[in-house]
């Protein structure tokens, strides 16, 4: 079965499911990066908002040899178990004064998002572009963030640097830095993955840490974390503690690593690493570049090299 017709089948296959109540319908939702995904949105007669149920990851379940009413039943669980009773007053979302405190800023790639920046405010900043974006948390719809377009700032009636100053602000203050060894985060991950058999491997990660004290920064919560790179003041302060300049390699959007200089590193090398990471291990969404930038603390600035 090819893509469309799965869309196609599988709207039809949803709404007969779940019967006249309900109203199906097909979204297509741009994400980062230029990525695209089809999904479906189901609303109840009383209700005003509803996920969006992304429909590749299911298509490729189905490829793989999963029933198709397997997943009509699995769609319709998760529209059951997300829907959102009633309608939701969303008027406080009109008054800037009620929302600064909760807008922060992010990082994303400049040329893959390109037609995308053309209806955001954003700043230019290397390769990067730094956007922001409003984090919501309430019992009706959960924890998630709404982008800030140009439309917003019209509407509430303040200008660019407005808005950038106040998100600047929240990220440094309110989210906080995060700042750990490369060696404890993988033996984290070795003891969430193995209990107890990952003392030999520890051994192994407490060895890469000697060869390569490599760091990992981002902000607490690790949610679009890589947004650090744009801070020159987190960044002079890790320079200063360690005594040396370093590069800084984007992990993805929510996280970078930092790599003192010791004069062993080569660039080349570096930006290999960094592309193959990518390629292998960060979904195409939550990619930041395939650059390497380093801090100089001499000219407390971040250079592209």
């Amino acid at each position: 079965m090819q893509y469309k017709e799965f869309m196609e089948k599988i709207k039809k296959s949803v709404s007969d499911y779940l019967g006249k109540d309900v109203s199906v319908e097909m979204k297509e939702v741009r994400k980062n990066n230029g990525v695209i995904l089809q999904g479906l949105v189901i609303n109840g007669k009383e209700e005003s908002l509803s996920p969006t149920i992304y429909l590749n990851g299911f298509y490729e379940d189905l490829r793989k040899g999963r029933p198709f009413g397997d997943i009509v039943c699995a769609i319709a669980a998760i529209y059951q178990d997300n829907r959102i009773a009633g309608k939701i007053n969303l008027d406080f979302f009109a008054d800037y004064n009620v929302v600064k405190r909760r807008i922060f800023i992010k990082v994303i790639n400049y040329e893959k998002n390109k037609k995308i920046l053309e209806e955001l405010p954003h700043k230019r900043f290397l390769d990067l572009a730094v956007v922001c974006y409003y984090i919501y948390m309430n019992d009706f719809l959960g924890r998630g963030s709404i982008q800030i377009e140009i439309d917003h700032l019209d509407k509430w009636g303040i200008s660019e640097e407005t808005l950038f100053q106040d998100a600047e602000r929240n990220t440094a203050i309110n989210l906080g830095v995060e700042i750990k060894e490369m060696g404890e985060v993988i033996k984290e991950m070795l003891w969430e993955s193995f209990g107890e058999e990952a003392e030999q491997l520890s051994e192994m990660a407490e060895q890469a840490k000697q060869e390569a004290p490599m760091h990992i920064m981002t902000l607490k919560g690790r949610y679009f974390g890589a947004a650090c790179i744009y801070n020159r003041e987190l960044l002079r302060d890790f320079a200063l503690a360690h005594h040396t300049n370093f590069y800084i390699l984007p992990s993805s959007i929510h996280e970078l690593i930092l790599l003192p200089d010791d004069g062993r590193q080569e660039v080349q090398a570096l930006k290999s690493m960094v592309e193959e990471v990518n390629m292998s291990h960060v979904a195409p969404e939550e990619q930041l570049s395939d650059s390497v930038y380093y801090f100089d603390m001499f000219k407390n600035e971040v250079l592209l090299i």
